[in-house]
């Protein structure tokens, strides 16, 4: 089946004009690298790619394009996974041309990256390595020096559900609480405690409701040489980690708006949005969202409690 990210109409991105004109004219460099915050869009230029330097509308499909991922719920680029790829691209080909595309090379493992740095520098000739991430300061530099990388502009979808602007409207009381401190001592529970675990159980909720939503409206995975239990899991954890990214990018812009309409908490705020950084890598790392969002809360309590209350 045809790729849904193949078939979007992606000709006029500038980087694919860029391409498609230095293939013409055989200067195509052979590894790319494609970033920009709009995962879909990345999927679907790495994929026209692929199209283009094999010649063929569907190129997932083809036998000559390997595809290297994020597997299983670490969400990490496995070694056997990798050295699969590299052992097949030493196999002889049914074309003149091959692809290997890598999805979030962000998330290798450092042996699994050390595996494809060879590859990756001098590939077996007619061969076009496409990599596309959002993450693109998480990548290695070892890969980052192999690569021409082309940004893709364009912003990642927003989150516009009744029931998220609501709990973003209570994230920004609850803030506002913290910067102005409570009413009296003994109004600390009931201001400040109990909104915050509120918001870290609706949190949660909100983020399984979103996943739920967006795996039914999103296309099919693309096929894969994968067990196809670990395939399906491994797209699943895809999927949550670009919802679970845009919510707490959101939580980050409640933050500075904040900062901004209260220029004496600018120290509060930096902090804060380091305490959140801190709770989203805990979460790459499947450590409990709940947990890990809680914590992020708790330390912006504290920062906020040492300074003075707000007239």
């Amino acid at each position: 089946m045809k790729s849904l990210a193949a078939s979007a109409d992606l000709a006029d991105l500038p980087v694919l004009k860029v391409l498609r004109r230095a293939r013409a004219e055989g200067r195509m460099p052979h590894a790319v690298l494609l970033t920009g915050a709009d995962g879909a869009m990345l999927a679907g230029a790495a994929e026209q790619l692929a199209s283009l330097h094999l010649g063929e509308a569907d190129p997932l499909s083809h036998p000559d394009c390997r595809v290297l991922r994020p597997a299983k719920k670490s969400r990490r680029i496995s070694i056997d996974n990798t050295l699969e790829v590299v052992a097949a691209l030493r196999l002889s080909s049914l074309t003149p041309r091959r692809v290997v595309i890598v999805n979030e090379p962000d998330r290798f493992l450092s042996e699994s990256a050390n595996a494809f740095l060879k590859t990756l520098e001098e590939p077996p000739p007619g061969t076009l390595i496409v990599l596309q991430t959002t993450n693109y300061y998480r990548v290695l530099p070892t890969i980052l020096s192999r690569c021409m990388r082309f940004h893709i502009a364009g912003e990642a979808p927003g989150l516009n559900d009744p029931s998220w602007l609501d709990w973003q409207r209570e994230m920004e009381r609850l803030l506002t609480r913290m910067v102005k401190g409570p009413a009296s001592p003994n109004a600390r529970v009931s201001e400040v405690f109990i909104p915050l675990y509120a918001l870290c159980a609706r949190f949660e909720v909100l983020l399984e409701l979103f996943v739920d939503e967006a795996l039914k409206a999103a296309p099919p995975p693309p096929p894969t040489d994968e067990d196809e239990e670990d395939a399906e899991l491994a797209y699943e954890e895809s999927v949550r980690r670009g919802v679970r990214a845009r919510m707490l990018i959101s939580v980050e812009e409640k933050l500075r708006l904040i900062g901004r309409s209260h220029p004496g908490c600018a120290e509060q705020v930096a902090l804060s949005v380091g305490y959140l950084e801190d709770a989203r890598r805990r979460m790459e790392l499947n450590y409990q969202v709940l947990a890990a969002f809680e914590q992020f809360l708790l330390r912006t309590l504290r920062a906020f409690a040492l300074r003075p209350r707000e007239a």
